[in-house]
């Protein structure tokens, strides 16, 4: 069997390996994507769709993320995938709360707008009594997450220059290509994404980074309690301590504080509550965070009722009728959430090590380009 040949070969097809693939197709490279599923089944269709720009810590993950941003509503247009510019709605029920949301709305970095309860009312069906008010990130957008990756996967297998091999195995990455199921690969780069699978890069290609383990969470799929559509994703002050943009302000400690002493069992599980809309009416909600090299396969129950008790408060709902339950596994490692490493020659591994690979990838992808310091040669 001849060798395919590429300019460039990514290795994994969530949303991490598809910004790099699709950004190397911008800059005329060909490219060849290798899967190891006969589609995309990780974290990456198993999350809000949330493009959460609002909460990215200030510099560069800020930056990233309006790139992201930017690139989702082209490559949206392109593949006829709906990309909400919606924005998302935070809650605040507590003076807390509502002091952490006003110091990010005076941000002009953020565009986003403080609003009362009429206008609250009129963005999201959900009760106001007891609101104080809430914060409008005009900036966020949405997506479907279960028709996003594949719709920007078929951008690249209509492509003439660029190939997807779906159900292939990689069994080796050199300098100078990878050797797969399929047969050999031969590229000057090549860009590894494996997500939370990063075991199989045994000895020098191994991720690095000290720290690195996985992030599990729980979601659940429910039938909305109201016949209206919800555009905005919908937010609570729990979620102002998961995102740098918000935790880092002054208040958010007191905050912390608070909740801890609160409701301690919802801290401890890492519960923060985000509820996205699907496009046939059916709620996302989630989600809890538990760490580990090695996270359980299994769910649990007292979790999800956590999670369903928070989101009926949200909703002003009596109960939730749960359609589905899944976990999600993501990298996670402390510091910059964006892992570059250059192992070896013509070879980099790219992970997102943290739940932010649908709102930072595809603005990523171009500064992984950037830093990799060398022409990538056409093939021949």
């Amino acid at each position: 069997m001849g060798a395919l040949e590429s300019d460039v070969c990514v290795v994994g097809a969530g949303i991490v390996g598809l910004a790099h693939a699709l950004e190397a197709r911008a800059r005329g490279l060909t490219v060849t994507v290798v899967e190891r599923h006969e589609r995309a089944v990780g974290a990456s269709v198993r999350n809000f769709g949330h493009v959460i720009v609002s909460g990215m810590a200030a510099g560069e993950p800020l930056r990233v993320a309006l790139a992201a941003r930017q690139r989702w509503l082209e490559l949206g247009r392109r593949a006829g995938l709906a990309v909400l510019e919606s924005g998302s709605l935070i809650v605040a029920r507590e003076p807390d709360e509502l002091e952490l949301l006003e110091a990010v709305a005076a941000d002009p970095a953020r565009r986003a707008r403080m609003l009362d309860r009429r206008r609250t009312a009129e963005l999201a069906p959900i009760p106001c009594e007891g609101l104080l008010g809430a914060l409008h990130c005009e900036l966020d957008v949405r997506v479907d997450p279960r028709q996003a990756v594949a719709a920007l996967a078929a951008l690249l297998e209509a492509d003439d220059d660029a190939r997807v091999l779906w159900r292939t195995r990689v069994h080796e990455v050199h300098d100078g290509g990878a050797e797969t199921s399929a047969g050999p690969i031969r590229a000057p780069l090549v860009i590894v994404c494996p997500g939370p699978d990063h075991d199989w890069l045994a000895g020098v290609l191994a991720p690095a980074r000290p720290g690195l383990t996985r992030c599990k969470l729980q979601m659940l799929r429910v039938r909305a309690p109201w016949g209206r559509a919800c555009r905005p994703a919908l937010l609570t002050g729990l979620s102002l301590l998961r995102y740098p943009g918000f935790s880092e302000r002054p208040g958010a400690d007191r905050l912390a504080a608070r909740l801890a002493d609160q409701v301690p069992e919802i801290v401890r599980a890492g519960i923060h509550v985000i509820v996205t809309q699907l496009p046939g009416g059916d709620l996302l909600i989630g989600d809890t965070h538990e760490y580990g090299s090695t996270v359980s396969p299994f769910g649990d129950e007292r979790l999800d009722e956590l999670v369903l008790a928070q989101a009926c408060r949200l909703l002003g709902a009596e109960r939730l009728d749960v359609v589905q339950r899944w976990h999600g596994v993501y990298p996670s490692a402390p510091g910059d959430p964006f892992l570059i490493e250059r192992p070896l020659p013509g070879v980099a591994i790219v992970e997102i090590v943290a739940g932010i690979g649908m709102t930072t990838a595809l603005g990523l992808a171009p500064r992984t380009f950037a830093e990799l310091g060398e022409p990538v040669a056409a093939a021949a």
